[in-house]
């Protein structure tokens, strides 16, 4: 999400234009109305600007609706509301096969002549992701995911050593693939499948409904929920997507045309600052 919010709010540093200062506080802008043919100008030049800002940075055509108040404060860094959808997003080494980003506030003030860029006022933002296997998987080649793996052996060890985690969308069932090691045993390197359904519970995504093959023995369901929810692929996923100077909630998950669709919510408290890069 940061890489698209980076662009965004960058956008409003393509014009070199001064106009004259206009009101901008949210009682002004909101207690009247600003329709102006050069309001409806600066929207369309904006709307045209970030679509290619977008396309450059993430390979994707954008669909973007943006509402500002009056042009003066769109120049301020004001606006009233921003809808951004996309296809095929490339972040870092990800394809995200759909976003979806809809700020909820009629009012949204940055200011962009910082650096860091700061939010002037709370934001809210939902959001749409659907995820595919080749951009889960390519979350799960991230370095940081190394580290859920090393939590997880420490407490698995010496028993077994996990070594990989990747995942299957089939016929809309997620199957999660882990590859581990027995130390002690005599074939050491093997595979474990599940099958597992997911739910939010206190914006966390949980394993449930699991389904294991039976050759894997009497193992119980409960320790592979347990191990499901240590190395949770999906989990892992949207923050590697997140920026951390941002509150992501997650608030749905569900398998939808062999795609995992995650939505939810995005909070930025007033004084909170964006890197641009």
């Amino acid at each position: 999400m940061k890489k698209i919010f980076t662009i965004l709010l960058i956008i409003f540093l393509t014009s070199n234009i001064c106009f004259a200062i206009d009101k901008y506080s949210v009682e002004y802008l909101q207690g009247k109305n600003h329709f102006s043919l050069t309001k409806c100008i600066a929207e369309k030049t904006v709307k045209r600007t970030l679509k290619k800002a977008l396309k450059k940075e993430t390979g994707a055509n954008f669909d973007i609706e943006f509402e500002g108040y009056t042009l003066s404060s769109i120049k301020r860094g004001v606006f009233k509301s921003i809808e951004l959808t996309g296809e095929d997003v490339k972040y870092n080494e990800q394809i995200i096969p759909y976003v979806h980003l809809k700020s909820l506030d009629d009012y949204n003030y940055i200011d962009y002549t910082k650096n860091p860029v700061e939010f002037l006022c709370d934001m809210t933002y939902a959001y749409d992701i659907l995820l595919d296997d080749e951009s889960i998987n390519a979350a799960l080649k991230d370095a940081d995911y190394n580290k859920v793996l090393k939590k997880v052996n420490k407490i698995a060890s010496p028993f077994f050593v996990v070594k990989g985690v990747r995942t299957k969308i089939k016929d809309n069932k997620l199957y999660i693939i882990t590859d581990y090691n027995l130390p002690l045993a005599v074939t050491k390197d093997r595979s474990f499948v599940a099958q597992s359904d997911f739910e939010v519970v206190n914006g966390k995504i949980k394993a449930k409904n699991i389904h294991i093959d039976t050759a894997y023995g009497n193992l119980g369901l409960n320790k592979v929920a347990n191990l499901i929810n240590y190395l949770n692929p999906l989990e892992f996923t949207v923050e590697v997507l997140g920026s951390g100077k941002q509150k992501t909630i997650i608030e749905n998950v569900n398998i939808v045309d062999n795609k995992v669709k995650i939505s939810g919510k995005i909070y930025i408290k007033a004084g909170t600052d964006l890197e641009s890069k």
